[in-house]
């Protein structure tokens, strides 16, 4: 059995999408596979049971039998956190070891999918450090590339993993980004010792939120488009200015859910000429009934809350680039854009997982 830690230096890296594709593989290859995640931090429930809804995503999309609670068995939850804080002792790391020894002896693989970083998690005495160690497992990274401050994070990595860093994948490069991180920094790792398996270029699919995401969110109301729950917003607009510029504005952009005053009739039939493709309304009051009525008639979902719009949109940005997996063509992107971009044997092999052809 090989342990393949897929770990990374910022959160929102891709971890668990990488993870779900390189499995894909292996059971192409006829490895049979396990999958686990250090810590869980998106909860998810049945009944009485926690589990993380990553794990479960993983799960689903290979079609894993084992038991969602053991693939993910320390789940953070704030009482367990404010419980550490008042001296209450909690091994995180024995209890991975406890799943990781109920799911690994019929596995070929077993991935593991780490923290935000190298060092969350220690208060639980767990961490993807220290998971790594135990495990004597190789170690890849996936991190967004954000500037060159990140290059600094990938060297304290080697330093602190040595010869079990396998190497590091870079995801989300801009293209305007995409010449100076292939000719410079790739070359520069390089020489530092560092091998890069690939670089990813960023992809709006990928980075998009549901419909549904943003309900949840905001914890508004459906007033229209329930069964479009699952269409993908790339962008977000604020309609706070003049119907003239609003509408300048709204062209331009694609994909887009529209925030606004419930009140803005103005701005919301304006947002309906265009690519809308959700609208959220603000405020205590509802939108006028012509307006909402022609926004059933198009299908377009309309979401009310009842906070201010400011709020509401600062609420939508905490999930932009931090959401999860939600539809199979998102899958299928992931899936292409790893065999096309990154060098997948070679992933393999620095772990000891030996194709004839990849």
């Amino acid at each position: 059995m090989v342990p393949l830690f897929i770990g990374s230096t910022n959160g929102y890296s891709g971890k668990t999408l990488l993870s779900a594709v390189l499995g894909r593989i292996l059971q192409e290859h006829g490895y049979t596979i396990g999958y686990m995640r250090i810590i869980g931090k998106s909860i998810g429930g049945r009944g009485t049971l926690l589990y993380d809804t990553d794990a479960g995503f993983v799960k689903e999309a290979l079609g894993l039998t084992d038991p969602v609670e053991k693939m993910s068995p320390v789940i953070l939850t704030h009482d367990l956190i404010a419980s550490v804080f008042r001296g209450k002792e909690f091994d995180g790391l024995a209890l991975f070891r406890d799943a990781f020894n109920q799911l690994s002896p019929d596995k070929d693989v077993v991935i593991v999918s780490g923290a935000a970083n190298l060092y969350e998690g220690l208060t639980m005495r767990i961490s993807s450090l220290i998971t790594i160690k135990a495990l004597d497992a190789k170690a890849v990274l996936i991190d967004p590339y954000r500037d060159e401050v990140c290059v600094d994070c990938i060297l304290s990595s080697k330093e602190l993993l040595g010869d079990r860093l396998a190497g590091i994948i870079i995801n989300r490069v801009t293209l305007d980004d995409m010449g100076f991180v292939v000719n410079d920094i790739v070359p520069y790792l390089t020489k530092r010792g560092v091998r890069v398996f690939g670089v990813v270029p960023r992809e709006a699919t990928l980075e998009s939120v549901s419909v549904r995401q943003i309900r949840d969110t905001v914890g508004g109301e459906m007033l229209s488009g329930q069964q479009r729950l699952d269409e993908l917003i790339e962008n977000l607009v604020v309609g706070a200015m003049d119907v003239e510029n609003a509408l300048k504005n709204f062209i331009k952009i694609k994909n887009k859910a529209v925030i606004t005053g419930a009140n803005r009739a103005d701005i919301i039939i304006a947002a309906l000429e265009t690519s809308t493709k959700c609208l959220v309304l603000t405020g205590d009051i509802l939108p006028n009934e012509i307006v909402l009525g022609r926004a059933q008639s198009m299908g377009v979902p309309v979401i009310h809350v009842k906070y201010d719009t400011l709020t509401t949109l600062s609420k939508i940005e905490s999930i932009i680039g931090k959401v999860r997996i939600v539809r199979d063509d998102q899958i299928e992107k992931g899936y292409e854009m790893i065999r096309q971009y990154v060098d997948v044997k070679g992933l393999f092999a620095s772990v000891g997982i030996l194709f004839s052809s990849c």
